[in-house]
C-alpha cells in the first residue's frame, strides 16, 4: 500500500506532563490522535463530513513503545502512515520524534464504522484517500 506520510509538528505543553517532569503515558495517545485528525481533516474527512456520513474511524487496538522520555517544551513531529488496509480493518504507524530521534512508536488497529449500524465496514474510496493513500 503506497501511503503519504503525514507530518504534525507541535510543542509539548505543560498540561501534557505527569508528577515526574516528562509526558504522561496517557498524553501520548492523545497527541497521536491530535495528529491523525489533522491527518484526516487536512484530507477532506474531518469532523464535519464524518457528522454527515456517519462513517467513522475506531481505534480498535494499539500497541505502543516508549522509547525515550519527553520533555516540556519539547518540539516534536508525529509523523502517521497508513500501513495496511484489508477487508474492514487497517493500521497506522505513527511515531514521535524529537530532532530526528523516535521517542515513542505505536501502532493503532482501527475499522471503519457506519455509525448508523454500529458495525464495520470496507471504507469508501474517499476514505483511503483520507488516509493518505495516494492512488
Amino acid at each position: 500500500m503506497d501511503a503519504v506520510v503525514h507530518q504534525y509538528k507541535l510543542i509539548v505543553l505543560e498540561t501534557y506532563l505527569d508528577m515526574l517532569g516528562h509526558v504522561n503515558h496517557a498524553a501520548y495517545l492523545t497527541l497521536f490522535e491530535e495528529a491523525r485528525w489533522d491527518l484526516l481533516t487536512k484530507n477532506g474527512y474531518g469532523l464535519k463530513k464524518i457528522i454527515e456520513t456517519r462513517i467513522s474511524p475506531t481505534v480498535l487496538g494499539v500497541t505502543i513503545r516508549y522509547l525515550k522520555e519527553i520533555l516540556v517544551r519539547d518540539e516534536i513531529i508525529i509523523e502517521t502512515r497508513l500501513t495496511s488496509f484489508k477487508s474492514k480493518i487497517g493500521q497506522i504507524a505513527q511515531t514521535m520524534q524529537r530532532s530526528g530521534e523516535i521517542c515513542c512508536a505505536a501502532e493503532f488497529t482501527f475499522g471503519i464504522m457506519d455509525l448508523n449500524a454500529r458495525r464495520l465496514i470496507v471504507p469508501p474510496s474517499e476514505w483511503l484517500k483520507a488516509l493518505g493513500v495516494s492512488s
